[in-house]
């Protein structure tokens, strides 16, 4: 009947250590649906549409309630009503749907048809506009240094209070079994044994010991694998570009500044010429344009050679005497309705003949290889599958983790646009399969994209 007083300790302890991670994630993930809604919602709606506020269209969260509340028309639910306004905006409203006649006056002309669209598509982008997965929420890091997601500190405490319960009820149980035993002895007429303080004892020894090697064998995988990782990071750049702004409001194409993405393995960072295509004409000294505007042209202005005030480039710019340059600029700045500090003009005459250097976000290991033109060219892939709604993002920063698994996750799911695309030509085999039926789709695993050599080497 003899009952170690430190059994149940050990064990809730390392229940707790071992359980504890699992809640954290278990809380976050989002569905499969949800996420599967995600991936459908970026690859058509957000160029056009926000979750909680309008872009080119309305906001979209609480769409299905408005349909909804419209009630049925034509013995048809208002959900259903919805989902065939997604695919094609014009049959609920040739229908005579009263609410979709009144969208129409949206400028529904505008909206774009999605009639490839399943019903099951259809399904997960609800789903998914109903309870999107939370956005990574950057951090700003010290310079240099990656900045990791913002942790919910009221799951922590959460986490740290259920341990401290088992804790509270492991040591209630082993005084409720050190009284037991003393009563069994007693009972029985033998001898009581002297109590052992905990620190001697050899089996709690053990489980302390067992615990550590856990915790740091746990710590050192954990931190193996988030080695190199930057998700959320998010560093000060030398000018403040919003691509908010450019593609969101302005709707700038990715690749017109992003040209080689295309058509290379890297993804270039546009040069001050590319940027000075739009901004000869566009100055941002109207006070509409913003606080920042003026000043943060000024410095493209700065590195590109570009005299704002005379609307042409400085001779010999290399050469040029940086004094005269820092005058012109100076009465630039000056001169105008947006205000600017001395520490604004500054940071633009810190610019004059110099390249601007900004600071990359996205990196990848030495032993990655990874191609752009192959994802955007050959794969159709859209740039926000990789790099998040970048058209929302007032500052940029890294969206997704860029893992392995993250990317073999991708593999695994992602459909090749096969029929579609001469570049899959030569795989015969798999276009008489999908001919014949034998396959419904081909997904870049089916393709190679889980070997290890593609992206290894």
């Amino acid at each position: 009947m003899n009952v170690n007083r430190y059994s149940y300790l050990s064990f809730l302890l390392l229940f707790a250590l071992m359980v504890a991670p699992s809640l954290v994630h278990a809380q976050d993930a989002p569905s499969e649906q949800v996420l599967a809604g995600e991936k459908l919602f970026k690859a058509n709606c957000a160029s056009c549409h926000k979750l909680n506020a309008k872009l080119v269209g309305p906001a979209l969260e609480g769409v299905e309630k408005r349909w909804t509340d419209g009630g049925e028309h034509a013995g048809v639910s208002g959900r259903d009503w919805l989902k065939r306004w997604i695919k094609n905006w014009q049959d609920p409203v040739n229908a005579g749907n009263p609410y979709a006649v009144a969208m129409q006056n949206y400028d529904a002309s505008a909206m774009t048809q999605f009639p490839a669209l399943q019903d099951a598509d259809l399904e997960n982008l609800l789903a998914y506009i109903l309870t999107p997965p939370a956005p990574p929420k950057p951090v700003e890091p010290a310079a240099g240094t990656a900045a990791s997601t913002a942790e919910n500190p009221y799951t922590t405490y959460m986490i740290w209070g259920l341990i401290a319960l088992l804790v509270i009820v492991a040591i209630v149980l082993v005084r409720v079994s050190n009284l037991l035993n003393r009563m069994v002895l007693e009972k029985e007429g033998q001898p009581i044994p002297a109590a052992v303080p905990f620190w001697k004892n050899k089996k709690l020894r053990a489980a302390l010991t067992l615990l550590i090697v856990i915790y740091i064998g746990n710590a050192t995988v954990t931190g193996a694998i988030d080695l190199g990782r930057q998700q959320g990071y998010m560093p000060e750049q030398p000018i403040k570009f919003s691509h908010e702004l450019h593609s969101g409001i302005n709707k700038i194409d990715c690749q017109y500044c992003h040209s080689s993405a295309a058509e290379s393995k890297h993804s270039n960072i546009p040069s001050s010429n590319v940027c000075m295509n739009c901004h000869k004409g566009i100055k941002g000294d109207d006070p509409k344009n913003g606080k920042y505007g003026k000043i943060e042209i000024s410095k493209i202005y700065a590195a590109a050679g570009f005299n704002p005030i005379s609307g042409t480039y400085f001779e010999d710019y290399a050469n040029q005497d940086k004094a005269y340059v820092d005058s012109i600029l100076t009465v630039w700045l000056s001169d105008s309705k947006v205000t600017a500090t001395k520490n604004d003009i500054e940071a633009v005459l810190a610019q004059v003949q110099k390249p601007i250097e900004w600071t990359r976000i996205h990196n990848l290991p030495d032993h990655v290889y990874f191609n752009h033109s192959q994802h955007v060219t050959a794969g159709g892939i859209e740039c926000q599958t990789c790099h998040g709604p970048v058209e929302t993002m007032p500052e940029l920063y890294q969206f997704s983790p860029l893992s392995m698994g993250w990317c073999i996750n991708c593999h695994r799911t992602s459909e090749v646009k096969f029929t579609q695309n001469p570049y899959y030509e030569t795989f015969q085999v798999y276009h008489e399969r999908l001919k014949d039926g034998e396959m419904k789709n081909v997904t870049v695993e089916k393709i190679g994209g889980t070997e290890c050599q593609k992206c290894h080497y």
